[in-house]
């Protein structure tokens, strides 16, 4: 099977748009974050609103098929090993390395007396109590921890989805499917959003998330369906355009209820008319952005190159670069779009730097960050 070039370049840009989140997170009007600029701003709401509908959506979609690419030429526990290495590594060396700064910049923005520097604070996280009470937390790679337990709790499903028989069918159907075809895939996530996670909130804490793995596992699941099916990006691609239309349809719906603040006062009609937007929206943004990558990003090139080893070490750096930035930024009197400008570009500069000189250079950092190792070159005689 050749380089999925669009694939790669859906990942890379998934998670620079986490970063822009991230960073408009320190000025949005009525989300929390871990450090809050004194002025916030309902624009960069707005902004966040759109991201927050498809950014880790297609991350657990990409993953989903990066899974079947995985399973595809490992044994299982080949790939068991590969998703423990790749994943619980990085995982762990962040909760103790990467992550306590963020706890620290928060800590000493609620209260600046509290710690001394960062070594003081540092022994704290010994304590091993879960943040927000304590100060033991994997933050932002939550995201990590997630992948890894649906890499393995839906182990026993990938294998019997993969099967010949099974993989001939998916194909089969999607083949000689028409349009309506592909709005299968909105179904298992339509169904979880619909009646499981009705009236829960998201804790990003494992254990404590049960109403959104069905969720998140939905994307997952529908990404490794789709490495089953070589016609279905064809024709994901050649509706493109029209699933980029939906999505500006059923955007523009959903901030008809938000806009008019209806979300607190509507019937059960409009409930559920309201929450049946939600995924679909979802997924309109999904197939757009995968059928147009399929489009025009299907080649390869030498940034691309670059950043596919790049953009693991790049998530895992990316929200302690922005809270360590941002926390003195804050600080300052200047206008909210100059502060972001500001902080979104010193942190996108200052996380690849990070990467080529701190992670890249050295074998024992490029296991800890997960990166793979580059294959020796072979040279003739």
């Amino acid at each position: 099977m050749n380089r999925r070039h669009d694939i790669d370049w859906l990942r890379v840009i998934a998670i620079i748009l986490v970063l822009y989140f991230h960073v408009a997170m320190i000025f949005t009007a009525e989300w929390d974050f871990h450090i809050k600029n004194a002025e916030t701003s309902y624009l960069w709401l707005e902004f966040n609103f759109w991201l927050s509908r498809f950014r880790m959506p297609l991350l657990f979609f990409i993953s989903g098929y990066g899974t079947f690419l995985a399973l595809r030429k490992r044994s299982n526990w080949q790939y068991i090993k590969e998703r423990y290495l790749r994943l619980m590594i990085p995982l762990i060396f962040s909760m103790f390395v990467i992550v306590p700064p963020q706890v620290y910049f928060e800590r000493i923005t609620d209260d600046p007396e509290l710690y001394s520097s960062f070594f003081d604070f540092y022994p704290q996280t010994f304590n091993f109590i879960p943040y927000p009470a304590g100060d033991f937390s994997w933050h932002h790679m939550w995201f990590v921890i997630y992948l890894f337990f649906y890499s393995l709790v839906g182990l026993p499903l990938f294998l019997f989805l993969k099967k010949e028989n099974i993989a001939a069918r998916i194909e089969n159907f999607f083949a000689k499917g028409s349009f309506a075809s592909l709005l299968v895939l909105i179904i298992p996530t339509f169904i979880v959003y619909m009646t499981i996670t009705v009236g829960q909130g998201r804790t990003n804490d494992l254990i404590n998330d049960w109403a959104f793995h069905p969720y998140w596992f939905s994307f997952f699941l529908v990404g490794f369906i789709a490495g089953l099916s070589p016609s279905i990006w064809g024709k994901i691609a050649e509706h493109a355009r029209t699933f980029l239309g939906l999505a500006f349809l059923t955007i523009l719906l959903l901030n008809f209820f938000r806009w008019n603040r209806l979300e607190d006062g509507m019937n059960i009609t409009e409930f559920y008319l309201y929450r049946t937007l939600r995924p679909i929206n979802v997924w309109m943004w999904i197939l757009m952005a995968v059928g147009m990558a399929h489009r025009y990003l299907n080649k390869p090139s030498k940034i691309l190159n670059y950043m596919n080893q790049a953009i693991y070490p790049f998530y895992i750096l990316h929200q302690t670069i922005i809270i360590a930035i941002g926390y003195y930024v804050i600080q300052v009197e200047e206008g909210i779009f100059a502060k972001y400008l500001f902080v979104s570009t010193l942190s996108l500069v200052f996380t690849l730097v990070a990467y080529e000189f701190l992670v890249k250079p050295f074998k024992v950092t490029r296991f800890l960050f997960g990166v793979k190792s580059p294959k020796p070159k072979v040279t003739s005689l």
